[in-house]
């Protein structure tokens, strides 16, 4: 059994997975971006159980690193101002839009790495 910390709680990832997801998330959130480079690679050797899931979540995390290093205050995450409760209220959306019937593997995935930011900032208050 895998002890779960209270800054993780609640992501889509498990294990291994879920270690490299945080150290990138952490990476990001505090802009240092070589290092988030370097924790997106270890993301990215890491098993997911299903390719096309994987390959929706690492684009997501790839967009992810584009936009904050942008800096583009027209971009989603640069413009809004995160309470917690419109935190919530975004993972859930994300949530939603992840567990859609009509969706793709990779949309899921996608959508599961969005929401796992948005819980993880939840769960950090960064």
């Amino acid at each position: 059994m895998t002890k779960t910390s209270s800054n993780t709680r609640g992501l889509s990832v498990q294990g291994k997975t879920r270690k490299a997801v945080t150290e990138f998330i952490d990476n990001l959130l505090d802009r240092k971006f070589t290092d988030a480079e370097r924790s997106l690679e270890g993301v990215k050797g890491c098993s997911f159980g299903d390719e096309e899931y994987k390959a929706g979540y690492v684009n997501a995390l790839e967009g992810l690193l584009f936009t904050v290093r942008s800096g583009d205050e027209r971009d989603f995450l640069n413009r809004n101002k995160f309470t917690p409760e419109k935190l919530k209220d975004y993972r859930a959306e994300f949530k939603d839009f992840a567990s859609s019937p009509i969706r793709t593997s990779w949309d899921s995935g996608y959508f599961d790495a969005w929401s796992d930011l948005m819980q993880y900032k939840y769960n950090t208050e960064k």
